[in-house]
């Protein structure tokens, strides 16, 4: 039978682990994958915390409240960011988020779990990213190093969220000018079309997901495609496009270079295409187009 708890749900996960397998191999890699899988799992037990399960690269951890959570993702971070292993960076991506959670045998499901493995999506390579209500339950020093980098519309959620970022090294303290807190930028479409499918994004209808799987918006049935691939949100009159997937997101603007994203982020401005999964080409089945509306 589930019960509900007030928990700090954590996700951390590897930067880069698809081309660590590439360029290391999977023998010497995996060994890389799973010595920094343990440094996560320990660091969330030194902090009170609970091992969840584990998922390819990614660790699913609890927390009793949302101060031992910050303490186990800094001391995460310390652990594993900035390491040097085979000639190679090692870096690690935190989101958490304190709430409401349903506890069934040994898994957690509910908002707090899907908020906080949005944020863990959202944060680039060595960040920490939690939420503003998370952010009201800290106290002390750990607050004051809390500083907000955006105010977003997430899926399912009437009020925008507020996207804070911990600051776990000295040298990241650099003064923030707030650009979520200027006027509110109304206005602005960007349509979306694949297929026969075509979508609007913009105030109105302010995030839009694509992959493989039929519960996607955007639905790409190709076998590059991850299930869940990309998410692209309207955020403050910008849209932005989060890579969730295995194989990346290209994106080729109008007349512009193509870029290659994966597990970040990237505004799209203008007109152009991505290619999920794979470059864009005239005859790709994965091209899915974007212009102003």
């Amino acid at each position: 039978m589930p019960r509900e708890e007030q928990l700090a749900v954590l996700f951390a996960d590897i930067s880069g682990s698809t081309q660590m397998y590439e360029t290391l191999g999977d023998v010497r890699a995996r060994g890389i994958i799973a010595r920094c899988l343990a440094d996560m799992t320990e660091a969330a037990h030194r902090h009170g915390g609970t091992l969840v399960k584990t998922m390819g690269d990614e660790v699913m951890t609890t927390f009793p409240d949302p101060a031992a959570a910050a303490e186990a993702a800094c001391d995460m971070q310390e652990s594993i960011t900035g390491q040097m292993v085979e000639g190679r960076p090692l870096a690690i991506r935190v989101g958490f988020h304190f709430g409401p959670a349903l506890r069934e045998e040994a898994d957690v499901f509910g908002d707090a779990v899907n908020l906080a493995a949005r944020l863990a999506n959202q944060a680039k390579s060595g960040q920490i990213l939690t939420s503003g209500a998370t952010v009201a339950h800290l106290t002390g020093p750990r607050r004051k190093s809390c500083r907000q980098i955006d105010l977003t519309q997430v899926r399912g959620k009437r009020e925008q969220i507020e996207i804070h970022e911990i600051v776990w090294r000295a040298e990241d303290a650099t003064i923030m000018r707030a650009p979520w807190a200027t006027e509110h930028r109304a206005g602005g479409r960007l349509v979306f079309t694949a297929g026969g499918t075509r979508l609007e994004l913009g105030e109105g209808h302010p995030s839009l997901t694509i992959g493989r799987a039929d519960q996607n918006d955007l639905v790409v049935r190709q076998p590059v495609v991850s299930r869940l691939h990309a998410r692209i949100e309207y955020r403050n009159g910008r849209f932005v496009l989060t890579d969730l997937s295995a194989n990346g997101t290209y994106v080729a603007t109008d007349g512009g270079a193509e870029t290659y994203v994966h597990r970040d982020n990237q505004e799209l401005t203008g007109s152009g295409t991505l290619g999920l999964g794979e470059a864009v080409s005239p005859g790709s089945l994965t091209r899915v187009r974007f212009e102003p509306g």
